[in-house]
């Protein structure tokens, strides 16, 4: 038996898993839990940098007591945030919270500069207030001290595993997601970085797979460990839950969590005028393909109810939320989860009553409220999926699901009711199983993604779906 660690750090919380491996079954056993809580500083929200790195450690350190050798760790995140490193490779400040680039017009300014269609043209993504892009030039905007300072730019879980290992690099499905990155030469965009005056502190671009390298002297010496491999796995989430799925090409991927990622598998980005005009992206994969997708909001609108409900009912969890929605009255017309009234609310529940009165829908309590949320959810889905077949041309005959949105029953049987498509959901923690499996075949445990998705289908349960309605 071997281990293989996989560290998967969402928007609110991390998670470790170590993938028990005996050469014909894949196990995972969660080794380590923690929130992702940021920190408001002066009119600014951060990440706890220090926290995530210590829960990094701790995970090291959980997986290590299990009695089995630990091949390898691979740590993935959500995408387009960073941190900065000076010349003597010190952190410049705690990473910036994408959420706060809703208040920032940094966006519209690079888009009048530049002309929107030049831009995608030279970075084929999805256009969002919080791309990377547009975070370096907000900071260039307000003359950051931070940004002149900076030598080198680590995104996210690059900046964790440059702490573990003392490599700086950025793995290629991280780099798609920046708005930085020309598929055309395979590598940073010089043009946008030079029109936008940006320093040039990007990192050379590996695959998914590479050795980053072994866990630094002080680190093994404090974790009592030797010869652990700190491996890039696809380290964007949504790629690494991608990584798991087998697709066909009339096959549509659904990554539901606090965002639901939904798109097809492309062998090269498409630059349809489609693709700008519905603010689609192409984002990375194993293998250097590419995900075309749609970044839409996703159970962060029940997250927040929970979380504002808490505070005068401690006894509710998601199950109970899910099981007012069950019986709850659905309505005809349904909110839109993408209304800016969802991004950053004060309050949850009185942004769905507002957005739902404006329907001419008046909610009545609190399951009607979390359905309401959920089936705008679904309806989206079916509008995504209208899109994507009418930009590649392809019929879509399947929806395959993983994340942790699938063990909300409720929101998989509506995806099915409302694009008419059976739906196959599973591994919920799908993005640490991909996670897992890039390390395998980075090591060389496994062949090819062929073989891993034979390991994968022996190894979990999946939950399948039929329309009802």
């Amino acid at each position: 038996m071997i281990g293989f660690l996989a560290i998967d750090i969402g928007a609110s919380d991390g998670k470790a898993f170590v993938g028990k491996y005996d050469r014909n079954r894949l196990v995972l056993e969660e080794v380590h839990r923690f929130p992702n809580e940021p920190i408001h500083i002066g009119g600014s929200t951060h990440w706890n940098l220090i926290s995530l790195y210590r829960n990094v450690l701790d995970s090291i350190k959980a997986a290590s007591s299990l009695g089995i050798e630990i091949r390898s760790v691979g740590i993935d995140t959500w995408g387009v945030d960073f941190g900065l490193i000076d010349r003597s490779g010190s952190i410049q400040g705690d990473p910036r919270h994408y959420r706060d680039m809703f208040k920032d017009d940094s966006m519209d300014y690079a888009i009048k500069k530049a002309g929107k269609r030049w831009i995608f043209d030279r970075a084929p993504t999805q256009f969002q207030p919080f791309n990377t892009l547009y975070q370096l030039i907000s900071l260039k905007r307000k003359n950051s001290r931070h940004l002149k300072k900076a030598d080198t730019l680590l995104p996210m879980p690059s900046l964790l595993t440059y702490f573990l290992t003392g490599e700086k690099l950025t793995d290629f499905t991280f780099a798609t997601t920046t708005q930085l990155f020309d598929p055309d030469r395979n590598d940073w965009s010089e043009e946008l970085i030079r029109f936008f005056d940006l320093p040039e502190i990007m990192t050379p671009i590996v695959d998914p797979g590479e050795i980053a390298g072994e866990l630094l002297p002080s680190i093994s010496k404090e974790l009592g460990l030797k010869g652990m491999k700190v491996i890039f796995p696809a380290s964007h989430d949504t790629a690494s839950a991608v990584t798991s799925m087998n697709l066909s090409d009339d096959s549509m991927f659904v990554s539901a969590g606090t965002w639901c990622l939904e798109g097809v598998l492309i062998d090269k980005p498409s630059r349809d005028e489609d693709v700008i005009e519905n603010n689609l992206a192409n984002e990375g994969c194993y293998g250097r393909k590419y995900r075309l997708l749609k970044n839409l909001t996703g159970l962060w609108l029940v997250q927040e109810l929970l979380r504002e409900w808490m505070k005068s009912d401690p006894n509710l969890d998601h199950y109970a939320l899910t099981e007012m929605a069950q019986t709850a009255r659905s309505y005809e017309r349904k909110i839109d989860v993408e209304s800016e009234a969802f991004k950053k609310p004060k309050n949850m529940e009185k942004a769905i009553l507002s957005e739902a009165e404006k329907l001419g829908i008046s909610l009545q309590n609190r399951g009607e409220i979390v359905r309401a949320a959920i089936e705008g959810i679904a309806y989206q889905t079916e509008q995504t999926r209208k899109q994507l077949q009418s930009i590649t041309g392809r019929s879509i005959r399947n929806i395959r699901m993983v994340g942790g949105g699938i063990r909300n029953r409720l929101l998989c049987q509506l995806v099915s009711d409302y694009t008419g498509l059976p739906v196959v959901a599973g591994p919920a923690e799908g993005t640490a199983t991909g996670n897992i499996i890039v390390q395998m075949l980075g090591l060389g445990e496994l062949s090819d993604l062929s073989q891993a998705h034979d390991l994968i289908q022996r190894s979990f349960n999946f939950q399948e779906y039929t329309p009802e309605k």
